[in-house]
């Protein structure tokens, strides 16, 4: 059978992961590579023997290609995405989706229009421990979830980083890790319908905020808190702590554990791998762009956390508490 053809568009940060990741997709190839800087796109080329662009048109025009993975800065999602639909190319995309709920309907209004595939790259979702703590919360393991924390902070300097400027990336680290956190909520525990948030920046000649304290609502389930941060580093073992009726799970960067009395501490995961995290999202799109499978995370679920940062950046402007966008299903 003919490998799936997949190109790159973006070779920075996020998109040299996705390289490295693709040598593990047995069923496709990495086919093209694209970034307008020319000699970065080409130093890839050599590597994986893709053929390097340096512009995503000129990749289009002559690569035949089944699916793209983006990872440009999120203002430029809408239009390099609405291209490659058009033209038959599945897409999945680097969060943020887009920097605004009605950007990103408007692309999934297009990959419908075309009927093509649309997946945010969600990478918590295919993360093994996060899978299990989904499974215990489910099952009743810890009882009625009572609170949970989701912390994201780290010291990064952005002054010099496209995400620092509002015009390219829509905001600071709320849009950023933020992304990251409103998945991570839906996905253990439900729909958000509020947002609680306090933007502030520690940085001198910050334009967005570089840290931020989030409250998330989810129906009539618990509250989660988010702490985000680009220039604190606290040094957590863990990225999300459960607290339930029965007991404490601690989903950590390098072991998940469970706690429950009596019974003591109980190691129930290995920890956080990104290349396997990564490569199991591309496994999930290109599964689900040839119609083997139903991918992880739909429509739905992409367009939610962008509300979710919409949201936030609301309650930010304005005071107090913020809906989230009534959920309307969208089918693709």
């Amino acid at each position: 059978m003919k490998p799936y053809a997949l190109g790159i568009v973006g070779a920075g940060a996020i998109g040299s992961v996705h390289v490295e990741c693709t040598a593990s997709l047995a069923q496709a190839r990495l086919a093209a590579i694209c970034d307008p800087r020319e000699e970065l796109a080409a130093a890839v080329a050599a590597k994986t023997g893709a053929r390097p662009y340096a512009s995503y048109e000129d990749l289009a025009y002559e690569e035949r290609l089944d699916g793209i993975i983006l990872c440009t800065p999120p203002v430029t999602h809408p239009s390099i995405a609405t291209f490659f639909l058009e033209r038959g190319v599945d897409v999945l995309c680097e969060k943020p989706l887009a920097v605004s709920g009605a950007q990103a309907r408007d692309m999934y209004a297009c990959a419908r229009r075309n009927g093509r595939l649309l997946q945010l790259a969600s990478k918590f979702r295919y993360v093994g421990d996060v899978a299990t703590a989904r499974e215990l919360v489910r099952d009743g393991t810890l009882g009625a979830i009572r609170h949970a924390e989701i912390a994201f902070i780290s010291s990064v300097d952005m002054r010099d980083r496209w995400n620092a400027d509002p015009s390219i990336s829509g905001g600071g680290v709320v849009i950023d890790n933020g992304s990251h956190a409103a998945d991570l909520c839906r996905y253990l525990f439900g729909p958000v319908t509020h947002v609680a948030a306090v933007g502030y920046s520690r940085t001198e000649g910050m334009t967005v905020e570089d840290s931020a304290y989030l409250y998330l609502g989810v129906g009539h389930g618990p509250g989660v808190t988010v702490d985000l941060s680009w220039s604190l580093d606290r040094k957590l073992p863990f990225y999300v702590r459960i607290f339930g009726e029965y007991g404490r799970l601690c989903i950590g960067w390098r072991e998940t554990t469970l706690t429950r009395a009596p019974g003591g501490t109980t190691a129930v995961g290995s920890g956080y791998s990104k290349a396997d995290a990564f490569t199991a999202v591309q496994r999930d799109f290109v599964e689900a762009s040839m119609g083997h499978a139903r991918a992880r995370i739909d429509a739905n679920d992409a367009l939610a956390s962008v509300d979710v940062v919409d949201a936030a950046y609301a309650s930010m402007r304005d005071g107090g508490r913020a809906p989230v966008e009534a959920e309307r299903s969208v089918a693709v």
